[in-house]
This record gives C-alpha cells, sequence and structure tokens, in this order.
C-alpha cells in the first residue's frame, strides 16, 4: 500500500514537472516571438525612419560575405616591409571639357584694337605682334513682344480674281498665343514642373499679363492637337515585343471642385523609344487590360498583381524590387548582426547580377549586336547566380523573422520569371527605367499638387508622353515641341510618322549632342 501510495505521488510530481517544463517551453517561445516582434517593429520604425530623413540611395553595402577570401586573396603577392600609400585621381570615362562642351553653339568675334597706333616716345608705327583670346559664354533674356503681320490682298480689273499674301499660321489660330510661346510655356510646366501660376509671375516679370487661366486653355487645345501624335506612338509600342510599365497616383478635384476621396492612378508605358502616360481613375487590373489588349511580347513591373489581367503577356519581373527587400533590412542593423544576416547574403546575390549587366554595359554597349551579346553572357554567367538565389531563398524562407520572411517570399514569387532575361537581351534587368520616366511627373505632382479636371489629367498624360519620349530620343524638348507645333500649324497633310520622337527623318539640329 506504501509503494502504490510513493508511486502515486512520484507520478503526481512527474506530472508537475512535465507541465512546469511545457510551461516554460511556452514562456520562452513567447518571448521569443516577442524578441522578433520587437525587432521588426524597430526596423519598420527604422525604416519609416531612413526612408523619411535618409539617402534614397541603394549603393551595395560595403561589407561582403559572399566571396571575401576568394575576391581579396593574392598569393603572388608579397608582403610589404613598409606601408605604403598612394593616390591617383583619374577622370570619369564620360569626361567632357570645357570646349568640347561648347562647341556646338554659335561662335560671334569681337575685334579690340587700341585708338592709337604710333609710339608715344618715337611716333614710329607700332607692329603686331600676337593676339589674346578670352572666351565669355553670353546669356540673352528672354523677350516678349507683339509682331503684327499685315496681309495685303490685291484684285484683278476683271473682278474675277483675287490674290491675298499668305500669313504664318500658329496651332492655336484664334489665339495670340504664337507656336513658340506655346511650346515654351508646355515645356515650362512639363519639362521643369513650373506650375501655371508662377509662370503667371514669370510672364508679369517679362512685362506681359498672361492669367494662369489663358496659359491653362492653351495647354488643354494644345493636347488636343497632339493626341494624334501621342495615339500612333501608342500603336507603335503595342506592336513592339518588350515594354515596362509602372504607375503612381494623382490627386483630381471633381466638378465641384471638391477633392476626390478615391485615389486617380497616371499609368506609364514605355519601350526603348516610346513613353506613354495613360491616366485612369482607379487602380484596377482592367487599366493595363485595356491598355495592352491582347498584347503577347515581354511585360516588366513589380510584383503588383493587376498586370496578371495581360494575360498572353509574358511577365517580367524587376530585380530592383527584390533587393530593395533586403536593402531595407540591411539599412536597420549594425555591422556585426549584417555579417550574419540572410539578407546580406541575398543582397549580394543581386549585386552578383547587376556586377555582370555593368560589365556587359561597359564593354558591349557600342556593338551592333549588343543584344545578342548580352544574352549570350547571361546564358554563360548569370543563369547559374539565378539557379542558386532561388535555391537559397528556399532553403531559408522557414523560420525566419517576419521581415525577412516577407522579403524571401517575395523573392520566391519573382525569381522564376527573372529567367526570362536569358530568352531576349533587349530584356533589362530590372524596371528602373519605367521609374526614372515616370519621375518627372512625380516631381510635377509635388510641385502642382492636382489636376483641376479629369480633362486636365489627361491632357497632362498625352503632353508628358511625348516631352519623356523626345527625351528618351536625345531631342532638344523645346525645340522639338516647336517643330511637331509648326508641322501641325502648316502642314495638312504631314505624315505622322514623321514627326514623332524616333523618327529617322528629324532634322539634327533637334537633336542633344
Amino acid at each position: 500500500m506504501r509503494d502504490i501510495i510513493i508511486n502515486n505521488q512520484l507520478d503526481e510530481a512527474t506530472k508537475k514537472i512535465l507541465m512546469q517544463e511545457k510551461e516554460l517551453k511556452d514562456k520562452d517561445k513567447k518571448i521569443k516571438e516577442l524578441e522578433q516582434e520587437v525587432e521588426y517593429l524597430k526596423g519598420q520604425i527604422l525604416g519609416k525612419n531612413k526612408k523619411i530623413f535618409g539617402k534614397s540611395s541603394e549603393k551595395s553595402i560595403d561589407i561582403s560575405v559572399f566571396d571575401e577570401a576568394e575576391k581579396n586573396s593574392d598569393k603572388k603577392v608579397e608582403e610589404p616591409e613598409i606601408e605604403e600609400i598612394t593616390y591617383s585621381r583619374k577622370k570619369p570615362s564620360n569626361y567632357v571639357g570645357k570646349k568640347e562642351n561648347l562647341k556646338e553653339l554659335e561662335v560671334v568675334e569681337i575685334i579690340h584694337e587700341i585708338d592709337e597706333k604710333n609710339c608715344e616716345k618715337c611716333n614710329l608705327e607700332l607692329k603686331s605682334i600676337g593676339t589674346k583670346e578670352k572666351q565669355i559664354l553670353k546669356y540673352i533674356p528672354a523677350r516678349v513682344y507683339i509682331e503684327k503681320h499685315i496681309s495685303h490682298s490685291y484684285k484683278c480689273s476683271c473682278d474675277e480674281v483675287i490674290v491675298s499674301a499668305q500669313k504664318p499660321k500658329t496651332l492655336l489660330h484664334k489665339s495670340l498665343a504664337s507656336n513658340e510661346l506655346l511650346s515654351h510655356v508646355i515645356n515650362l510646366k512639363y519639362q521643369h514642373a513650373l506650375p501655371l501660376y508662377r509662370q503667371e509671375n514669370y510672364f508679369k516679370m517679362l512685362g506681359v499679363n498672361i492669367s494662369r487661366q489663358t496659359l491653362s486653355n492653351w495647354i488643354m487645345y494644345a493636347s488636343d492637337e497632339l493626341k494624334k501624335v501621342c495615339d500612333f506612338m501608342k500603336n507603335d509600342l503595342i506592336k513592339s515585343n518588350y515594354i515596362q510599365a509602372d504607375e503612381t497616383t494623382v490627386q483630381v478635384i471633381n466638378e465641384k471642385g471638391e477633392e476626390t476621396k478615391s485615389k486617380k492612378y497616371m499609368w506609364l508605358y514605355k519601350n526603348k523609344n516610346i513613353v506613354i502616360f495613360d491616366y485612369q481613375k482607379t487602380r484596377s487590373s482592367s487599366c493595363p487590360k485595356n491598355f495592352l489588349g491582347d498584347y503577347k511580347g515581354y511585360l516588366q513591373t513589380d510584383g503588383y498583381s493587376g498586370y496578371n489581367s495581360v494575360s498572353n503577356a509574358k511577365r517580367v519581373y524587376c530585380l530592383a524590387h527584390i533587393r530593395r527587400k533586403y536593402h531595407e533590412i540591411l539599412v536597420t542593423l549594425n555591422d556585426n548582426a549584417k555579417k550574419n544576416s540572410i539578407s546580406m547574403v541575398a543582397f549580394n546575390y543581386c549585386n552578383k547580377l547587376y556586377d555582370i549587366e555593368r560589365q556587359i554595359r561597359d564593354e558591349y554597349s557600342k556593338e551592333d549586336n549588343f543584344y545578342e551579346v548580352r544574352k549570350s553572357i547571361r546564358n554563360e554567367k548569370s543563369k547559374g547566380i539565378l539557379i542558386e538565389f532561388m535555391d537559397f531563398v528556399e532553403r531559408n524562407i522557414e523560420d525566419s523573422a517576419p521581415k525577412l520572411k516577407n522579403a524571401l517570399q517575395y523573392s520566391k514569387k519573382l525569381l522564376p520569371s527573372m529567367m526570362l532575361i536569358l530568352e531576349d537581351g533587349s530584356i533589362e534587368i530590372d524596371n528602373n527605367g519605367a521609374e526614372r520616366a515616370i519621375k518627372p511627373f512625380v516631381i510635377g505632382r509635388k510641385n502642382w499638387l492636382f489636376s483641376n479636371t479629369s480633362k486636365g489629367a489627361n491632357a497632362s498624360a498625352i503632353i508628358y508622353s511625348i516631352i519623356e519620349s523626345a527625351k528618351c530620343n536625345n531631342l532638344l524638348v523645346e525645340k522639338y515641341l516647336l517643330y511637331v507645333i509648326d508641322k501641325l500649324s502648316n502642314d495638312e497633310d504631314v505624315d505622322i510618322c514623321d514627326i514623332v520622337p524616333y523618327s529617322s527623318t528629324l532634322p539634327n539640329e533637334l537633336k542633344l549632342t
């Protein structure tokens, strides 16, 4: 009986110990979860502070755990007895001297002579012994004036023939605005992000009062005329094999003058030579579907699933967005934590791929068969890194901290499509081209804050499309705008394919040298 009691007591003690052990494990697990949550929240706060107050650059973090030994080892180098420090500085390969920068400018020569050419001592004639030159870069301030055109008409005595001299035509034929003034106003607003209320003051300083309402009307009427150029470019874009896309918000005032609660969006689609902005009221997947239709080429975007509605397109994602997830984690870590971080290894995988792209661009960008060369080198060097990277993500995705796990899951989703860059050398490794093209709109949005109506937002989309396409093709934007406006004003049968920014028939004086 005593043994039974003792056994029961032992069983009770054992159960109690097991329960205490379980409670300790649960508490340890809870503590670990709370620690992870604290680290995650600290990372969120640091990330937000970095985004608001820090630099936006995603330059490589200067800690390498990927190939540190192989990278720095050289057995042939002897150890120096005395430390020797040297410094050399090279001009960048794209350095252009001062004279080279100015060689395309008009040169006006002004000769300076002395008044008295006889010696003041012996009165003999002075002989020329040479000249000295000094170049000054001059600026002529803008000038606004009225150009009055008087057209004479003539009549024959037979009363059957009347002939009138032709007056120059302007795009806004019922307006005072010349084509030069119109192109200048458009360029100031859309390339230099100068809002119309500032332009109103700008012109006032030049001695002419032009209200912002008048300036706005000019832009609206001009966009109606320029739409045919934009539509032509859109058709050519959709025929291309490779398109990048991005989108951003835009604030639009409704007909009652009130801010709309729902977000409006400016979508962007581009290839090498064409940029098209498309204003839409939503971020719905129907927007890219309606714009691109049955597009069957490569479509490169960020990870937004709305682009999946373009079902026939081959989706290519963006390595910069993948790398950015790890960069956001690394900037919150100290140096010791970075060395042991999975994020650092993933970040370095991305940098390895970028190094290969940089090497290809530096060595072969001027080759006629650049895309074929890039495809070949990618299959030789980048393919293996992509496969290793995907395997690394798969192995480390479990049991990671929340923010790292999100980054790895994002990589797992996007990395397989990056293999498509091995199929076509014209595909870029990231979507940065689209982000750079949409940035002028974002900068302009900070200045002019909103569009008054949907019609104004559509007008902006048309003009931004033409200006950003001109920049893609290295054109002088204001000169090109004037050229197009002149053609549309004076040539009723103008062939649009001859005036688009990527036309081979454009005059050389429109091109940036």
